[in-house]
């Protein structure tokens, strides 16, 4: 009987057996996930503000105001006075130096100058009136330079004694003439003095 040759016995068992396929590599259910990102640090919140005033009322609003412009008025005062206290004291400062000049330039001018001397004893004569008695006192060094002049002069405004005296506490260009009347007081302090007060008045009178 002829038909389809069988294999050998052998090679029928490895024939029959199953071939041997390679087996797909699956992806590990374990293989590594992606790293996850890192999660950020939480920032401290920043401080919440206060909440504003409430709005006062209309009335307090108004004594607020009334308060402010009552303290306004009052510095704008203070600064007033002040004002008129320092205004004050500079034209005093002002007047003494002034006199205080005048005084030195009177002095300089009298101990230098015969003529300017014996002005001031010429108007204190002229003071003493009619006097029958007429003492003029000077410091020592002034009489020699006015005596002759001082006579003179005393001679045609009185009709009594002429004296001219030194008087060791007067200063370079006073004068004092003694009269039956009384005293006339020529030094150079009582003038300015005068003249200060004189001023003094007329600066007080502008200012009001």
């Amino acid at each position: 009987m002829t038909g389809t040759p069988r294999p050998p016995a052998f090679l029928a068992a490895h024939t029959a057996a199953p071939s041997m396929r390679a087996a797909p590599f699956a992806v590990a259910a374990t293989a590594a996930a992606p790293a996850a990102a890192r999660p950020a640090e939480p920032r401290a919140a920043p401080p919440a503000e206060p909440p504003p005033p409430p709005a006062p009322e209309a009335p307090a609003v108004e004594a607020l105001r009334a308060e402010a412009l009552e303290r306004v008025a009052h510095a704008v005062e203070v600064l007033r006075l002040q004002a008129g206290r320092l205004a004050e004291q500079a034209r005093t400062d002002a007047l003494e130096v002034g006199f205080q000049v005048a005084r030195r330039i009177l002095e300089a001018e009298v101990s230098t100058s015969p003529e300017a001397l014996f002005a001031l004893v010429r108007a204190a004569l002229r003071k003493a009136g009619g006097s029958r008695r007429v003492t003029v006192r000077l410091h020592p060094d002034d009489v020699p330079r006015v005596a002759p002049a001082a006579a003179a002069e005393a001679a045609g405004l009185s009709a009594g004694a002429i004296e001219i005296a030194g008087d060791a506490s007067l200063e370079r260009g006073d004068c004092v003439v003694d009269t039956d009347f009384g005293r006339v007081d020529g030094r150079l302090r009582t003038r300015l003095e005068e003249l200060h007060r004189a001023a003094q008045a007329a600066a007080e009178e502008e200012v009001a």
